[in-house]
């Protein structure tokens, strides 16, 4: 379990959302990553994209090109021309992030991931679990830097905005059940359980309405799916069902009031303090000045049209950035990631609940997210793979 891999790995995906830590654009995180692209490109004597294989790569790479035509569109009939460096620069890293973790894993184990994602439960909310418990006993600064959103009540621990941090969190509790059905030792299911409990609490902690409002359809999905497909095809069935029932009793007995708010805020409020209905519509109207290769990068949502803001929803900032081509890409890809996690219902979940994430924010940029999606589809993969 304890390797350095493992460790570098963590260290990665915790310090992408820790971005208060940061020296400009860049971390801890993004130097780790790098580290990992040199290795990857020095072991390599070719590279053949497959669509199996890099279906990340070959997505970024569709999505680079058909916003640089927006970009152009853009340009020619000067609609609104942005600022795009900083755009190109988060996608190129997020590229490379997919291009080297899919080298990586492609030639990785199924029991080698699986001892990454365990990893990363199990020491990853440990470490967060420290911090959680010096927020719950009124620490706001640690070593200089805030662990709580801007000195508020709103955990959010090393990050200038809790949803850096809050995706971090977002799979943990998909991912704690995966692992309860995976293992054999009593005492893992049990820290599995509680780990569970934890996150979930780690995540409403940081207030975010987008965060449970996910959470609520990946339930959605998971209960209507055991309903659907009957439990005898999942592990351990019974205590499986009997745990699912006490999480989600833990959850509406202790915070169904704090639930209701926060989904309500989902539509009508935003982290930039308007209303996330106004700056959908204002994002669709942007997209209708170039609706097949959209405006290229850029923001051009808010309380008007072109107001600088981004439009709060994955779909709609392609949408605006690439239009209907590049909103079919991606459809395209999250189709196919969704079919292949199909395979484990809890990856599945855990992949619902990062797109879902999507439909209150912009996630494009989110690195952690792109790191997720790669392991819970080489896992898939591979465990098909272990069961042939």
């Amino acid at each position: 379990m304890f390797s350095v891999q493992n460790i570098l790995i963590l260290m990665m995906v915790l310090f992408f959302g820790f971005t208060s830590l940061r020296f400009g654009g860049f971390g801890i995180g993004e130097i780790i990553l790098l580290f990992f692209c040199i290795l990857q490109l020095i072991g390599q004597r070719s590279i053949v994209l497959s669509i199996e294989k890099h279906l990340f790569s070959l997505f970024w790479i569709s999505y680079l090109f058909v916003i640089s035509i927006g970009y152009c569109v853009n340009r020619f009939f000067d609609i609104n021309p942005q600022f795009v460096s900083f755009d190109y620069q988060a996608y190129i890293v997020v590229l490379f992030l997919c291009f080297t973790f899919e080298t990586l894993f492609k030639e990785s184990s199924f029991v080698h991931l699986y001892s990454i994602i365990r990893f990363i439960y199990f020491i990853g909310l440990a470490m967060i679990g420290v911090l959680f418990i010096l927020f719950l006993e009124g620490y706001r600064v640690l070593f200089g830097y805030y662990i709580t959103y801007a000195g508020s009540d709103i955990f959010s621990p090393f990050a200038n905005d809790y949803h850096q941090f809050a995706y971090f969190v977002a799979p943990l509790p998909f991912i704690g059940l995966y692992i309860f059905t995976k293992e054999n030792n009593f005492i893992i299911k049990i820290l599995a359980v509680l780990g569970v409990l934890l996150s979930v609490d780690i995540g409403l902690a940081t207030t975010s309405s987008t965060l449970v409002a996910a959470w609520i359809l990946a339930l959605l999905v998971l209960v209507i799916s055991m309903i659907t497909f009957g439990l005898k095809r999942l592990r351990d069935d019974a205590s499986l069902l009997l745990v699912l029932l006490c999480i989600g009793s833990f959850i509406l007995l202790f915070n169904y009031e704090k639930i209701f708010v926060i989904i309500q805020d989902f539509f009508y409020a935003d982290s930039n303090g308007g209303s996330r209905l106004t700056i959908w519509t204002n994002a669709m109207k942007a997209w209708l000045h170039s609706p097949v290769f959209g405006l290229g990068p850029g923001s051009f949502s808010g309380e008007h049209v072109f107001d600088g803001y981004e439009a709060h929803n994955t779909f709609l900032q392609i949408l605006t950035q690439g239009g209907v081509v590049a909103g079919f890409i991606y459809l395209l890809f999250i189709s196919k990631l969704i079919k292949m996690t199909h395979v484990n219902l809890f990856l599945l979940c855990g992949v619902i609940s990062l797109v879902a994430y999507g439909f209150g924010i912009n996630d494009l940029r989110r690195t952690v997210l792109w790191f997720y999606f790669i392991l819970f589809y080489y896992l898939s993969l591979k465990s098909k793979g272990e069961g042939s």
